[in-house]
């Protein structure tokens, strides 16, 4: 079996599997666009560990392995073939994270917004009237980093609820640990 048929069945496999199922993970490199500890003070950082999701990983090894297949089938040699899968591997792994980044800045794509509500989480960076903050949340068993905003006076380390999303951007309120 060459290299080409089992990047084509594997990232082929995986890329049917989230299809199907749903994708929810990453490999902690930020590829949720939502920081997974990626260090946003140094952009250079946040960017290449946007290429580096688990979905654009995905991508990357299913399409080079299909244009692989493809090119070995058109009779293509070995450089010409490896040429290809790279560069059809490449355009669609850097289309998918470009592709999921611009969705998510733009708040379309969040980690299960939808049942954010309620949730309870750490101020990392306090919000200011004029810019969101930053939050810790677990979800699905991550710590996630998300903006919020909050017409509270919060300060880093305090609990908060999150009481509400907006264009990806959390509403939360200062908990005690009690009923609101």
């Amino acid at each position: 079996m060459d290299i080409y048929l089992l990047c084509l069945l594997v990232g082929g496999g995986l890329l049917v599997l989230s299809l199907l199922g749903g994708h929810h993970g990453d490999l902690g490199l930020g590829g949720h666009g939502l920081d997974h500890g990626v260090d946003t003070d140094h952009p250079d950082t946040a960017d290449l560990a946007s290429w580096l999701s688990l979905r654009s990983l995905v991508s990357f090894a299913a399409f080079f392995g299909l244009a692989g297949v493809v090119g070995g089938a058109a009779g293509l040699s070995g450089p010409g073939r490896l040429v290809v899968a790279l560069v059809t591997g490449l355009a669609v792994g850097g289309f998918t994270a470009f592709a999921f980044r611009l969705a998510r800045s733009r708040g379309e794509v969040s980690a299960a917004a939808g049942r954010l509500a309620g949730r309870t989480g750490k101020v990392l960076v306090p919000p200011a009237p004029d810019r969101p903050g930053k939050v810790a949340l677990t979800v699905a068993g991550q710590i996630e980093h998300l903006l919020a905003r909050s017409d509270d006076a919060l300060h880093a380390g305090d609990a908060v609820i999150v009481i509400g999303v907006e264009a990806g951007v959390l509403d939360v309120k200062a908990w005690n640990g009690r009923e609101l």
